[in-house]
């Protein structure tokens, strides 16, 4: 069998899988061990920390710091609270994690009240007698009432203009990383759905791809960013639901002298997202929402992750036959109410790499405000640049 933990921001997945010769019982059992049982030697947690802090150093030989810009764009619009709280542990507090500090966690948050046990080729009947069996409910433990997130705006600048380490022949750019965001709808929202058919339209990913049917060739960014500007490395969209907020960026990089001119694009592309949604383009980012929503679905862990997430955050679970008929009914009239919406808020700017470029937020907050987009004193910013400093970390 397989048994396999994934943390995530909003919830923590265990899935076991066995073969069909034994039971749901026996599974249940090993995920019961697993999340209510566990006993972490002190050998194993010295091991989880040699672990992170490789995969922080891998960080920094990877050409991908999207999840960098990710981290900042969320504490700039989350300042101090819920979601913008840094998921990236820094190096230096790894060793000060203790075993009290990770039990004290596991029992604090491992409870059965607060799980959902979904089972994909067992008997439904089986299942609940497992689950009773080894999820036993304890009515003395209190309901757990989780913080509500504020949405703040405003911005989180990361400067480091160091070259990442050679680890081939040719030497990884020094890059200039910026993301910005609004505030958008929940998971419980009724216009999720709505973002994300906007967040499929307008796409994006990196200056290279291989191509080819539904790859996203003829999104937005793809068509009105990656192909018209030849000093763009990436523009991504992305949409992050969670149980009461939502974050819709524009994630983007380019060289270090081109950081003004990436900022004015972003700003540009959130000013037209309401406009000018042809028909084509709409049907085009519905149908290639629902494939792969489909295509998604036709794999048993998958089908089960989305069961149990969406019952955890909403009780029950909607079919792909209803997300389907969601997605088809979105009008171009309701993604611009949307996007009106999402402009309403303040801006949130997360940034990383060498920003001796990258405007300050008060003008790209400014430039939000006016009609046409534009930034203005775009000289007295290249004047003013060597005061900005080369290192450390600026935040609303």
């Amino acid at each position: 069998g397989i048994l396999v933990v994934c943390i995530l921001i909003t919830c923590l997945i265990t899935e076991a899988v066995v073969s069909t010769q034994s039971t749901g019982d026996t599974a249940t059992d090993i995920l019961s061990q697993t999340l209510l049982h566990s006993q972490f030697q002190e050998d194993e947690i010295e091991a989880a920390r040699m672990s992170i802090a490789c995969e922080l150093e891998m960080f920094k030989l990877g050409a991908d710091q999207e999840p960098i810009v990710t981290d900042l764009v969320h504490a700039a619009a989350y300042n101090n609270n819920t979601v913008g709280y840094h998921k990236i542990c820094p190096l230096s507090t790894l060793p000060h994690i203790n075993r009290s500090d990770i039990m004290n966690f596991y029992h604090a948050n491992n409870h059965p009240s607060r799980m959902v046990l979904v089972g994909v080729g067992v008997e439904h009947d089986d299942l609940i007698k497992a689950a009773v069996k080894y999820f036993p409910q304890d009515t003395t433990t209190g309901k757990y009432e989780a913080d509500r997130a504020v949405y703040t705006g405003g911005h989180c600048y990361r400067f480091d203009d160091e070259a990442p380490p050679t680890i081939g022949p040719q030497e990884l750019p020094t890059l200039t990383h910026v993301s910005i965001g609004f505030q958008s709808g929940s998971h419980q929202d009724d216009d999720y759905v709505k973002h994300c058919v906007l967040n499929t339209l307008m796409g994006g990913g990196g200056s290279f791809s291989a191509g080819g049917p539904g790859k996203g060739m003829y999104t937005r960014l793809y068509l009105q960013v990656l192909n018209r500007y030849h000093w763009m490395y990436s523009a991504l969209a992305l949409n992050h639901p969670y149980q009461d907020t939502g974050l819709f960026t524009i994630n983007a990089s380019c060289h270090p002298n081109n950081g003004w001119d990436l900022v004015q694009v972003l700003i540009k592309q959130f000013k037209e997202m309401s406009r000018n949604i042809n028909h084509s383009e709409l049907e085009r980012a519905k149908t290639q929402l629902k494939s792969t929503l489909l295509m998604n679905l036709e794999y048993r862990n998958i089908e089960m992750e989305d069961i149990g997430r969406q019952v955890l955050a909403s009780g029950h679970r909607k079919t792909p036959a209803e997300l389907c008929a969601m997605i088809e009914s979105v009008t171009p009239q309701e993604l611009q109410r949307v996007v009106e919406r999402m402009l309403e808020s303040r801006p949130s700017v997360g940034a990383f790499g060498d920003l001796k470029s990258v405007p300050p937020f008060e003008e790209i907050e400014a430039a939000f405000k006016r009609d046409d987009g534009l930034l203005t004193n775009r000289i007295t910013n290249f004047l003013l640049r060597g005061a900005r400093g080369k290192s450390g970390i600026i935040k609303n």
